[in-house]
């Protein structure tokens, strides 16, 4: 499959398209064109988009607890751990390259002197897998799906618990890719701790005397203030007044990564894509004609979802693409973008449509970057006349 085929060339992680090249993950450029298979609907010379739409940005929320170093992982131990009080999220990604399955959980436990309870709130977790786009892409449709129901896990003042029942049972196997989101929260200080252990091991049992693994170069791990990021369009889009215009995501120019700590050492974090962060988009449109929305990878192949709502209210959930697993493998590997130039969207971009919307002022799109997949994307918008 083709998570297998992207590991083999270095590209199961977090590739990041920067100035011209897959940065970051130790990527090559071969990555991004060996899929086969035409793109979902290229954009055949559909004109420029004139300017990067002008938005304001904001993070809000609890913290983000971050756990992807080691990425792959060939011993067991303590992946990431902190501890948090109030609102957080939990997003982890890793593979397991050993010649034996082992256990991956979210350990819990209550640090404080009061009874308390872990509220989970939000949660993904597909089972582990080897076609890592195909999970990733599966871990956002599951998080984007809402309302859930909430669970509570109560804990006694120094009890253990795991986030999700399946996690002392499942096991992942060789090769397989492990992944999940959740949004918890406690009232309590609560340790987290993400841990992988042998396949006959309690997880509560081993995270008492397991050591913190060392992360490796990409050291893309820690914690991180402002879990939610909302960008706002400065003024309402009118389709037949600004024409194409773009907004990028996961560039560190117009959307800048988010800086935190390692808890595990106090190290500086840099979370390069901003995985685990859910972005909302609020961009009210204006004016007689619909809107045109899509979404096109710049830094190769993408697979994930977005949540769209009108009026504040969920619409539907949106595959990127639609009809097929990924795209963004016949991007042009050499691609720059100038913020404040024109973007030209030829035969060369893939985009992803995800439908014509009529003039709204509370519209808006609910995005997480998927692991396994490229970044920056451009979100566009459009008149709906680009859509034939």
């Amino acid at each position: 499959m083709w998570g297998n085929e992207y590991a083999k060339l270095g590209c199961a992680g977090h590739g990041i398209f920067y100035r011209g090249c897959l940065y970051r993950c130790g990527c090559c450029q071969a990555c991004t064109r060996t899929a086969a298979g035409k793109g979902a609907k290229a954009g055949a010379d559909v004109g420029p988009a004139d300017e990067a739409l002008a938005v304001e940005s904001r993070d809000s929320g609890g913290v983000l607890l971050l756990s992807d170093s080691p990425e792959y992982l060939a011993e067991y131990g303590i992946l990431y751990s902190d501890v948090i009080k109030g609102d957080a999220r939990v997003f982890y990604y890793h593979v397991n390259v050993m010649d034996r399955p082992g256990k991956l959980a979210v350990v819990v436990e209550n640090m404080g002197s009061r009874r308390t309870q872990v509220v989970v709130e939000r949660s993904a977790m597909p089972e582990p897998d080897f076609n890592y786009l195909q999970l990733g892409k599966n871990t956002q449709i599951s998080y984007m799906r809402i309302p859930q129901p909430e669970r509570k896990i109560p804990l006694e003042p120094g009890s253990r618990n795991l986030l999700h029942p399946l996690m002392g049972a499942e096991l992942v196997e060789p090769q397989r890719l492990a992944s999940g989101m959740y949004d918890i929260s406690a009232s309590e200080p609560v340790k987290v701790s993400v841990v992988f252990c042998p396949a006959r091991s309690n997880p509560l049992d081993f995270v008492q005397h397991a050591r913190i693994l060392p992360k490796n170069k990409v050291a893309l791990r820690g914690t991180f203030k402002g879990m939610n990021r909302t960008i706002s369009a400065k003024s309402a889009y009118d389709p037949q007044r600004d024409g194409l215009v773009y907004i990028p995501l996961g560039d560190d120019e117009y959307d800048r990564y988010k800086h935190g700590v390692d808890a595990t050492d106090g190290s500086q974090a840099v979370n390069y894509g901003n995985y685990g962060v859910m972005y909302r988009l609020e961009l009210p449109t204006m004016g007689s004609q619909p809107v045109q929305v899509m979404l096109t990878p710049l830094g190769g192949v993408y697979a994930g979802a977005v949540r769209v709502e009108e009026d504040r209210q969920l619409a539907k959930v949106v595959h990127n693409p639609t009809g097929r697993l990924f795209f963004g493998d016949v991007t042009p590997a050499n691609l720059e973008l100038h913020l404040g130039k024109n973007v030209i969207l030829t035969s060369d971009f893939e985009l992803s449509h995800m439908g014509s919307y009529k003039p709204n002022r509370n519209f808006a799109l609910q995005y997480s970057p998927p692991g396994a997949s490229n970044l920056p994307v451009l979100v566009i918008l459009a008149p709906d006349i680009y859509s034939s």
